[in-house]
């Protein structure tokens, strides 16, 4: 009887600690960048920078295509007339060190006009561009339950400059952590 007990208290503490979950396995596994869409109001004496929202959005991947010597469609939509939107995440690939997506942008953009006092109303419809990104790509490990994640450093960003004024780098880093890499002025 005393040998059954044991057998069955040893059974009971392997049971207990084989199911014990790794905390790294709780994290966010999923990298993307962020940009943040800001519209910058020029006055005589001052400049004011804040957040904007389209009316709609819709973000491509693009893939090189070396044969046709240009970006061609890939499969995936990544924002598909998304409203009211001022923010998108966006994967980088994995494997290569460019990434290119083409970003559709409709809406509006009213100004005080300073001469008439009045709001000055500007419609754009399906205005194109496209952001290219270069970056390294590096894995980040997590543990031998999880594995590792791929993370990216964004050393440069190439748009068309169809609607997008300019655009500026706040955080290298692409990680799981949520935060703003890039800022996109209009």
């Amino acid at each position: 009887m005393k040998k059954t007990q044991y057998i069955v208290f040893t059974l009971c503490l392997i049971a207990a600690f084989s199911c014990a979950v790794d905390e790294s396995c709780r994290t966010n596994r999923s990298v993307l960048m962020d940009l943040g869409m800001y519209h910058v109001n020029k006055t005589d004496t001052s400049t004011i920078t804040t957040a904007f929202s389209f009316d709609s959005l819709t973000v491509r991947g693009l893939k090189y295509d070396n044969a046709a010597n240009k970006y061609v469609y890939t499969d995936s939509i990544l924002y598909n007339n998304a409203k009211a939107i001022s923010k998108i995440n966006l994967p980088l690939h994995s494997f290569e060190s460019t990434s290119a997506f083409e970003v559709t942008f409709n809406g509006k953009i009213i100004k005080t006009n300073t001469v008439t006092n009045k709001n000055d109303t500007t419609v754009y419809v399906n205005k194109k561009d496209t952001l290219t990104v270069t970056h390294q790509n590096m894995d980040k490990y997590l543990s031998l339950e999880c594995g590792s994640i791929k993370i990216h450093s964004v050393d440069t960003i190439l748009t068309t400059n169809n609607f997008i004024d300019s655009i500026r780098i706040t955080n290298r880093k692409v990680n799981n952590i949520n935060v703003e890499n890039i800022k996109i002025y209009k």
